[in-house]
């Protein structure tokens, strides 16, 4: 399929803004886009920072449609956080309808998963679901990890387009980018950044706090913003298991969200 601009860069993966009722706040979903839209090359609504295993299926439609509504010409990868292959390629096939530009998705969930079925439920969810797939490569939210040679089997995959890499070991995404495997690598967590310096972009929680520093650490060196880097991190909570909340509060402060309200069930793990 090509990569496109949006599967490098910055990426902010976006809050869930919701109202008082537990709506969508679509209000607030379009005054939160327009502060990041010029620091960033892609929207990443409904993953782990939008809460994503936690959003019922029309909180998670309302969120994805508000984003391409305010979106302006920038990607908008849609996150499908959903236990079972079904599931996830029902969801890509409603947001290939909302017009998304790809999904971002995990393995199926449980620690019994095999390593040969990881690797088809991409091939299904790219078959099938409509639009092409960014590998969240992760654990926390699978319960399981994908193995580096399946990993980069999974990239061979015509409709893989890129790796937003997780997982937490800055060696083994330094390795994954030494393996050229032919998509881009796109470091998932920023305080990570200083050690794996060859990756293409970064999918940023922070940047719906912090977009600006955001797109200096892309365009870097990332050496030359690491303190900025590390003291951002510890201000907006983002290691905490619940950092979706904080940053949340902070955006409330500022005036960008009206309520600081969130899904009420807790962290990913």
């Amino acid at each position: 399929m090509g990569h496109p601009s949006g599967y490098t860069g910055v990426t902010v993966a976006l809050v869930t803004p919701l109202t008082g009722t537990g709506d969508v706040a679509v209000e607030d979903v379009g005054r939160l886009v327009a502060t990041v839209r010029p620091y960033v090359d892609a929207l990443l609504p409904a993953l782990s920072t939008g809460e994503g295993w936690a959003l019922t299926d029309r909180q998670w439609h309302d969120m994805v449609a508000a984003t391409v509504r305010c979106r302006e010409g920038l990607p908008v990868l849609a996150g499908i956080q959903r236990p079972t292959t079904e599931e996830a390629v029902a969801r890509a096939r409603t947001a290939a309808g909302l017009g998304v530009t790809a999904v971002v998705a995990p393995t199926p969930y449980g620690p019994d998963v095999t390593q040969e079925e990881m690797y088809r439920h991409y091939e299904t969810l790219g078959g099938e679901g409509g639009l092409p797939v960014v590998v969240y490569h992760e654990r926390e939210v699978s319960g399981n990890d994908l193995r580096p040679d399946t990993l980069r089997r999974i990239c061979a995959l015509p409709s893989v387009v890129a790796v937003k890499d997780s997982a937490g070991d800055p060696a083994a995404t330094r390795a994954l980018v030494a393996a050229r495997p032919g998509v881009p690598v796109l470091q998932g967590l920023e305080h990570l950044l200083p050690e794996t310096e060859g990756v293409a972009g970064h999918v940023a929680a922070l940047a719906n706090v912090e977009p600006a520093l955001c797109a200096a650490l892309h365009t870097g060196p990332v050496s030359d913003h690491t303190a900025a880097l590390a003291a951002a991190c510890e201000r907006h909570g983002l290691d905490r298991p619940d950092w979706y909340r904080a940053l949340k509060s902070e955006l409330y402060r500022r005036g960008v969200l009206t309520t600081e309200r969130t899904t009420g069930t807790g962290g990913v793990s």
